[in-house]
């Protein structure tokens, strides 16, 4: 679908990642680091002009990217380009009637993932914000976004700074606003639920994809039969206590997505619907498909260089928090090693086989009118 054109109310920057209006050339908010590498934003003390909606307020030159790797790089392999069968998100955009929208707002962006897929359903000319705290994505994700639609016009794009629990969008501005993977990670999802639908238009859509990841670590694979009931019980605490750890220093609930459908409820949402993700991580032999060599490829990456699941600190830190000892962090992590070179051994001898289900959902609501 061709989405060129000029969105009409507000105008991109020459300079990326700036939003001016079309009144004037001046910016009207800026955004700083803090001692902690955390951005915070200057007040806009003057209007210049009264511009029009939907984007009313300038968020304006992002820093340059941190040296340090936001953590959410960890995330971002080449896996994460299989997570989602395109027919099954023909049927969810129909179902969305995301044909009737004509701007998205991607709350915790990243590298646009997420609103890449979804952005060509959009009624032309779409207009697209993304919003993410990273400066290192703010900064890379527009070139994402221009490889994927080349032909549309750079004005209706824009990427700026900013935080899920204070999003530097106006009231009431957004056709549709979306976030994949965001909410598992703050520890007040309920604010940001209420700043997301702050933003939407009345009518408008709520598109929130969250996950349950204790299950990713229940299913049993072609290896699961010869461990004992006491290795699969205990590897199930420790992961139950890491979750409860992570909770409890507040880092976010990895399994907030058994949670939305009432969060939604409670920020005011209607007409809410729950779906889940048709697709599964499975592995079998010949383990030649894309999707297949990304998932092993990104596993062997997360145990090399001890990122993701096998941060050895992180997961200490968060076994214990969640009440677990020691000695259950140190036996089961050493079974992790164990179990992961096992699989490593089976998968070379072509022997590894697995189903890889997952509980991923995506949950929908609108704001009343």
């Amino acid at each position: 679908m061709n989405h060129g054109g000029k969105a009409k109310g507000f105008q991109a920057g020459a300079v990326q990642g700036v939003w001016r209006g079309e009144a004037t050339d001046e910016p009207l908010a800026r955004t700083r680091l803090t001692r902690k590498g955390k951005l915070s934003h200057y007040p806009v003390q003057d209007r210049i002009g009264e511009l029009p909606p939907p984007f009313e307020t300038i968020i304006v030159r992002p820093p340059d990217p941190m040296a340090t790797k936001p953590h959410s790089a960890d995330q971002f392999g080449a896996q994460r380009d299989f997570w989602w069968h395109r027919d099954f998100l023909d049927l969810m955009a129909a179902r969305w009637r995301l044909a009737e929208a004509s701007s998205l707002a991607d709350i915790g962006c990243g590298l646009c993932h997420w609103s890449r897929l979804l952005y060509p359903y959009l009624r032309a000319p779409a207009r697209f914000v993304g919003v993410d705290r990273e400066p290192r994505w703010v900064a890379e994700a527009p070139e994402q976004f221009r490889r994927a639609f080349p032909n549309v016009s750079a004005d209706l794009f824009a990427f700026v700074p900013g935080d899920a629990m204070a999003i530097p969008l106006p009231d009431n501005s957004c056709d549709a606003v979306t976030c994949q993977t965001v909410l598992m990670h703050l520890a007040r999802p309920l604010d940001a639920l209420g700043e997301m639908f702050r933003i939407l238009r009345p009518g408008g859509l709520l598109i929130c994809v969250e996950p349950n990841n204790l299950w990713n670590y229940l299913g049993f694979n072609s290896l699961t039969a010869n461990e004992s009931v006491e290795t699969i019980v205990r590897r199930f605490e420790f992961w139950l206590r890491y979750h409860r750890g992570k909770i409890a220093a507040g880092e976010g609930d990895h399994n907030i997505g058994d949670l939305l459908p009432g969060y939604f409820a409670q920020t005011g949402l209607t007409g809410i619907t729950v779906h889940q993700s048709d697709r599964a991580a499975a592995l079998f032999p010949p383990y030649h498909s894309p999707a297949q060599q990304a998932l092993l490829q990104q596993e062997q990456q997360w145990k090399e260089s001890a990122t993701g699941p096998w941060d050895r600190e992180e997961l200490g830190r968060h076994v214990l928090g969640g009440g677990g000892t020691g000695m259950l962090f140190e036996t089961v992590f050493a079974e992790l090693i164990e179990k992961f070179q096992r699989e490593q051994q089976a998968t070379a001898a072509a022997s590894f086989h697995m189903a890889g289900g997952t509980v991923n959902y995506l949950v929908s609501g609108r704001k009343p009118r």
